[in-house]
């Protein structure tokens, strides 16, 4: 377990954090501390996984960055899927 490795994902994820705050303000949107803190813990968990199942040490830390930006994007669209089809399953039995 590498260190910087882990750092290198998370800064992937944190770029990727900040796209989407740079995106949400040029369209005039207020800032939600909880998208980008929802993104950060994201970032966080996937370097820290990364790290664990030793898939840090394959690459160069422009790749991780880059792995971790994609990586955190796929999760953060996977689990809004998720909670999308969930809360609309619940609306149809309740409703």
């Amino acid at each position: 377990m590498n260190l910087m490795s882990i750092f290198a994902i998370f800064i992937g994820g944190v770029c990727y954090a900040l796209a989407g705050f740079l995106k949400n303000y040029a369209r005039g949107e207020r800032f939600d501390p909880s998208k980008i803190s929802k993104t950060l813990i994201i970032a966080g968990v996937i370097a820290t996984m990364n790290s664990l199942l030793g898939l840090d040490s394959y690459q160069g830390l422009e790749r991780l960055i880059v792995a971790g930006a994609g990586q955190t994007m796929l999760i953060e669209y996977l689990l809004k899927i998720i909670h999308r089809l969930l809360e609309s399953r619940s609306e149809r039995w309740l409703g």
